[in-house]
């Protein structure tokens, strides 16, 4: 290995040619003396995405311009632990879901190597419970983080900013609508579709409420051009870490939905279906729909290419009650390129060493919203926010 490559952080994307996986290796190919490993089960969809992003890259400075490979890598393989340490990684992104059914199989194989971990990992226990590994991070000298993507991480740093006016804040309310014409891998739906009908709980009034995913199918209205939007409940990590963190908060609920309005229909009709008790010899047929709804989504007619999200939260501040709102809309179809900028502005921050707390953390106001907005200024995103005293 030449003396030029051993100065290059090593930084390995596991499902690196999904649809968040390559936006994040496109955007740390802005990051000098990196060296990214775009892996996956498919050595030749990632030998064409890193192919593609070195041509993009060739007009850099060519000694510290960063670099590509492509890599078969199975992040199911027992033999995991001994893979990575041939590969003398700095830093490890998970970007391979669903993430709702797996375990902590990734991040202990990196604890085990003493490589930074970190993931775009959205399912509540996954995220929230990633503490557990604390202590072994912190033995091994590594850090680990959970939730870099549109929650905890963007969603954590909206509410930092936010709050800052409120003396007391009782309700928080986060809607995500994407957009409908764009691509979404199956992951994606797989992770949606499977969590119908789970169990989650809500906070109203100050009590914890029971609900599930696909319930409570109601109607958001975001920015012009995305405007009006359905959307039903969905276990986040979120609604776990906001009572710990913020333990004031009386009502707390998070949305999410698609288009067109008949697909949300089929979404909140599926959550029913999922809970109706069935016999053991039936198989689950939420992973079949899965499959059907990535199916449809790809081809159902109508429909919009903008997307946004809003977090809006009211309390107390300047002795009144207040409400503020902020939204962030993905025009155009980079609506995707939202959720993968928190994981590449965590990655600068972990290569650059200007984060060096070891232990493992959900990814909760670890970036300032100024941070994750500065990857997204090459892209058709804007944002706005209504706030007391604005």
């Amino acid at each position: 290995m030449s003396s030029t490559k051993n100065l290059r952080k090593r930084v390995l994307i596991l499902g690196g040619y999904g649809t968040f996986g390559s936006r994040i290796a496109e955007m740390l190919g802005s990051e000098s003396n990196l060296h990214v490993i775009v892996a996956g089960h498919d050595l030749f969809k990632a030998e064409l995405l890193a192919d593609r992003l070195q041509q993009q890259h060739s007009e850099t400075d060519t000694k510290s311009r960063c670099t590509f490979e492509g890599l078969r890598l199975d992040h199911e393989s027992a033999s995991l632990t001994v893979q990575l340490k041939d590969l003398d990684l700095d830093l490890l992104i998970h970007c391979a879901g669903p993430f709702q059914q797996q375990d902590y199989h990734v991040p202990d194989a990196c604890i085990a190597n003493s490589i930074h971990y970190l993931d775009i990992a959205d399912a509540a226990s996954f995220v929230s419970e990633i503490e557990t590994l604390n202590q072994s991070a912190e033995d091994a000298g590594c850090t680990v983080i959970s939730g870099a993507s549109s929650l905890p991480a963007l969603s954590s740093a909206v509410i930092q900013v936010l709050g800052k006016p409120f003396h007391k804040i009782d309700d928080i309310e986060i809607n995500i609508a994407p957009a409908h014409r764009i691509s979404r891998g199956l992951a994606t739906v797989r992770a949606g579709f499977e969590s119908l009908g789970t169990e989650l709980t809500l906070l109203r009034d100050g009590q914890p409420v029971p609900s599930y995913s696909g319930g409570e199918l109601r109607k958001i209205t975001l920015g012009h051009p995305v405007g009006e939007r359905q959307v039903c409940n969905f276990d986040v990590p979120d609604l776990r870490l906001i009572p710990k963190l913020i333990p004031e908060v009386k009502n707390l609920r998070f949305g999410t939905g698609v288009q067109p309005t008949l697909l949300q229909w089929g979404l909140a009709l599926s959550a029913r279906l999922a809970r109706i008790h069935r016999p053991s010899t039936i198989p689950d047929p939420l992973p079949y729909l899965a499959r059907l709804g990535h199916w449809l989504a790809a081809r159902w007619p109508g429909g919009s290419d903008h997307g946004g999200m809003q977090v809006e939260i009211t309390g107390i501040a300047g002795g009144a009650g207040q409400r503020a709102r902020w939204q962030i809309l993905g025009l155009n179809g980079d609506g995707p390129w939202i959720p993968a900028a928190p994981a590449a502005a965590m990655a600068r921050k972990l290569v650059r060493g200007e984060y060096s707390n070891h232990g493992a953390r959900p990814c909760w106001q670890l970036l300032s919203l100024e941070e994750i907005l500065r990857e997204l200024e090459a892209y058709s995103v804007v944002t706005s926010v209504e706030a007391p005293g604005a």
